[in-house]
């Protein structure tokens, strides 16, 4: 299995050595580079590109809002797995509208930690109770499902995805090829104007195609 090559971009010192330490005990954690900002985070981006970035979101030069939706655009197969202390609705719910792949707390254990990268990684997405937290105040505000028309096919993919099972999981199950999931997986972020993963899982409970954990 090749390893995880993993970037992180945090402007505390203290806080990055820490991370770095951590993610060199994962398994499946390979080279691990480190930014101070976003601009240095693009730079090495650009020299090298990485499976997973772990990126703060409050950082001088260029912060992590922006330099997510720079890598986005740019880079869309990195995985992005948000670090943040600030878990409000309204920034969460913009950051999946972005496409972000997941969000960790500061404080999160190790454990969650290596699992949100490899979920991130093997899922395109890591859904813990800060985006659940969001997708409930999102699907409050909701009043009116969207009236994108998925196939029974495409219907049928987005609930696995939501399930958190892997492409190849997926092919498998209903004995297709991963070319084919990925090209249905297009087709149905086309339609709902979805970026990613975590996109689908939020029109799936916005539209009552799942019930939220309570």
């Amino acid at each position: 299995m090749n390893k995880l090559k993993t970037y992180i971009a945090d402007d505390h010192t203290f806080v990055r050595k820490g991370m770095i330490r951590l993610l060199n005990t994962f398994d499946r954690i390979g080279e691990v580079k480190e930014a101070a900002n976003g601009n240095e985070l693009i730079a090495l981006v650009k020299k090298s590109t990485p499976d997973l970035v772990v990126l703060d979101l409050e950082m001088p030069e260029k912060n992590g809002f922006d330099t997510a939706r720079y890598l986005i655009d740019h880079y869309p197969d990195v995985g992005i797995l948000i670090l943040t202390m600030h878990t409000e609705e309204v920034l969460i719910l913009n950051l999946i509208e972005l496409g972000v792949h997941g969000f960790l707390n500061k404080s999160a254990e190790p454990e969650e930690v290596e699992r949100a990268l490899y979920a991130v990684a093997d899922n395109d997405f890591y859904r813990n109770e800060i985006v659940n937290h969001a997708l409930r105040s999102g699907v409050r505000r909701s009043t009116e499902a969207t009236a994108a028309k998925l196939s029974p096919r495409e219907l049928e993919i987005l609930l696995l995805i939501c399930k958190e099972l892997t492409p190849s999981e997926i092919s498998t199950r209903l004995q297709i090829s991963e070319k084919t999931f990925f090209n249905h997986r297009s087709n149905i972020l086309i339609k709902i104007g979805a970026r990613g993963n975590v996109g689908l899982v939020k029109y799936a409970y916005q539209n009552h195609l799942l019930e939220l954990p309570a």
